[in-house]
């Protein structure tokens, strides 16, 4: 939504958290199954994330959001580049415990740190933009996960935003998503 108050720049980066964001609490499948469904003829070498189609157009939509008004040519991206770098966070940790919530907050806060690490910003509004979005992305399902909850967390503590800042972010975040969860519900009754 405010993805175009960004520097051009930093599109890719709000992107990228967006896609962890979106990514981070999905189910582990090992060659298609859950844990529960695993066999012994079952690869634990093919991990993958179980990534809804919502999902996908999600941070497709944001991606047109992020490259509307920009003279800037973007690589086209997906959620492939994200997902593998969480899934070789995940390969760290012992198989058995992959699915545990702690590993799951630990690996993807892992990542968030790697993605953000580097990034400071002279200009206080970047970060506020970025963590309006990110509440919006944890939003869509109408309620922010445990894992979604530990990176914005961990995405404050990074660019040291104050909690009333986080605060009154969020709670703007969960009025415009009750408003167009109403409005939709309006359209389709």
């Amino acid at each position: 939504m405010l993805i175009k108050m960004l520097p051009v720049d930093e599109r890719d980066h709000i992107l990228d958290l967006a896609s962890l964001m979106a990514i981070a609490d999905k189910p582990i499948l090992w060659d298609g199954k859950t844990y529960d469904e695993i066999t012994t003829e079952t690869s634990l070498d093919l991990i993958t994330l179980e990534v809804s189609e919502d999902d996908r157009e999600l941070i497709a939509d944001l991606e047109r959001s992020a490259r509307m008004n920009s003279h800037f040519i973007f690589e086209t991206r997906d959620l492939a580049g994200i997902t593998n770098r969480l899934i070789e966070v995940f390969k760290k940790y012992p198989f058995t415990k992959m699915e545990h919530p702690n590993t799951r907050v630990r690996a993807a806060t892992t990542l968030m740190t790697e993605l953000i690490e580097k990034k400071n910003y002279d200009d206080p509004s970047i970060p506020k933009i970025f963590l309006y979005e990110l509440f919006l992305v944890s939003l869509r399902d109408g309620k922010i996960s445990g894992v979604e909850w530990a990176l914005l967390k961990e995405f404050q503590r990074h660019h040291k935003l104050e909690d009333f800042i986080f605060d009154d972010l969020l709670e703007r975040a969960e009025t415009l998503n009750k408003e167009i969860t109403s409005t939709i519900s309006i359209i389709l009754e």
